[in-house]
């Protein structure tokens, strides 16, 4: 009988209490999720855009890719050397704005600016371009730029930065990946 004497009963106030706090984290709970949005707060979006991201992976370079992409720069990318510089580091910029994940939070006024360098500098130099297939990937590249300047579209942006990888990869030697998206015309041919 000791041990009962030790208990000791919530009663109606402690009842009380648990159901009042109960209450506030339930209400508390359900206002943060209607504040905040679900997707982001899970970041069930960042789970499904890496799923995409895997879905559309580049393809791997094999022996025989390698060969093609070589006898490319041999001709090709040595032609267009100052060009092929200008390609570069436009892939930097991308793969620093965009590469891990960065581009689902892009600073748009920066892709902006980078977009107009871009149509700028393809509209001084595309004259001096020998390759047909080059030329029509840099008339690509400037629609697909003068466009996202308007638009602000993600898609416009990853699509510039594959078109600036295979490009560089084509004309420079770029080795910072084995994979190629096959979106250029110029390690098409």
């Amino acid at each position: 009988m000791e041990t009962n004497k030790n208990k000791r009963k919530l009663g109606w106030f402690g009842w009380s209490l648990i159901s009042i706090s109960s209450i506030a984290i339930i209400v508390t709970l359900i206002l943060f999720f209607n504040v905040f949005n679900v997707r982001d707060v899970l970041n069930i979006e960042n789970l499904e855009n890496a799923q995409k991201a895997k879905e559309t992976e580049g393809q791997e370079v094999d022996a025989e890719t390698a060969k093609e992409i070589e006898e490319i720069q041999e001709t090709v990318g040595a032609q267009h050397s100052e060009l092929g510089e200008f390609i570069a580091e436009t892939h930097d910029f991308y793969n620093d704005k965009t590469g891990y994940g960065n581009i689902n939070s892009l600073n748009w006024k920066e892709q902006a600016e980078m977009a107009e360098i871009i149509t700028e500098t393809i509209e001084d130099q595309i004259d001096t371009v020998q390759s047909d297939a080059l030329k029509t990937d840099l008339n690509t590249i400037h629609e697909i730029a003068a466009d996202s300047i308007e638009n602000g579209n993600t898609d416009q942006v990853r699509l510039l930065h594959r078109y600036f990888h295979d490009l560089d990869i084509a004309l420079n030697h770029y080795n910072g990946s084995d994979k190629i998206w096959k979106v250029t015309e110029t390690l098409k041919q």
